[in-house]
């Protein structure tokens, strides 16, 4: 499977203006052809990864506005079940993954998703196992390629379990600064240069509103 992270960040590496706040805020300062390209590369994935944070926040529905029947399956990894059962992506005609752990089984809860007509997993025992997740996702969906826009909580976990292939980056041109504030990988992070995941520069390119970059997992 190709895993690529896609996400909208400040100079400094911010996702939204601060800790609980909407990343929304951010997609103001880009244009209609900018959205475009955001909803477009969703029409060329077939499944898109989100944290429980960003449906807590956002309650998006995570679909391609500009392309009919081209929507990716939703994947929504939550370690304890805790996702609100009135979320967009569990009251729509759009297929839904929720994914938890064995820590999180909820036997009620798990009924009342598969009741919407929504999918649930159980992968790993006290933490995601985004590995086994892959691999079923692959195995009994046919998913082949996952865009995640995450937050930094969730992207730390996929970079951590090395399945990130792929790293396209919106760079605004603005600071937002923050201790407290979420960056694009948060987590534990790595104490020693030796266990940072190595990616290459494959592709930099200045926009109006943003500037463009790719990178690829060094193997």
């Amino acid at each position: 499977m190709k895993t690529t992270i896609f996400s909208q960040i400040s100079i400094d590496g911010k996702l939204t203006m601060g800790a609980g706040n909407s990343s929304k805020e951010l997609f103001s300062l880009f244009s209609s052809e900018d959205m475009e390209f955001i909803h477009l590369f969703r029409g060329n994935v077939q499944g898109i990864m989100v944290g429980k944070n960003t449906i807590l926040t956002d309650n998006p529905f995570l679909t391609n506005r500009y392309e009919e029947n081209k929507n990716p399956i939703r994947i929504i990894p939550t370690t304890t079940l805790d996702i609100p059962l009135d979320s967009n992506v569990l009251s729509d005609e759009g297929r839904t993954i929720i994914v938890t752990t064995e820590k999180g089984r909820d036997e009620y809860k798990i009924k009342q998703i598969r009741e919407r007509g929504k999918e649930c997993l159980i992968c790993g025992e006290d933490k995601v196992d985004f590995v086994e997740l892959e691999r079923q996702l692959e195995d009994n969906f046919g998913i082949t390629s996952l865009m995640v826009e995450g937050g930094g909580f969730l992207n730390w976990h996929i970079f951590d379990q090395d399945i990130v292939d792929e790293i396209i980056l919106m760079q605004l041109p603005i600071i937002i600064g923050g201790s407290t504030n979420i960056t694009l990988v948060d987590g534990d992070g790595y104490q020693q240069l030796c266990f940072a995941k190595k990616f290459k520069v494959v592709e930099i390119q200045p926009k109006d509103n943003y500037t463009l970059m790719r990178y690829k997992k060094v193997i």
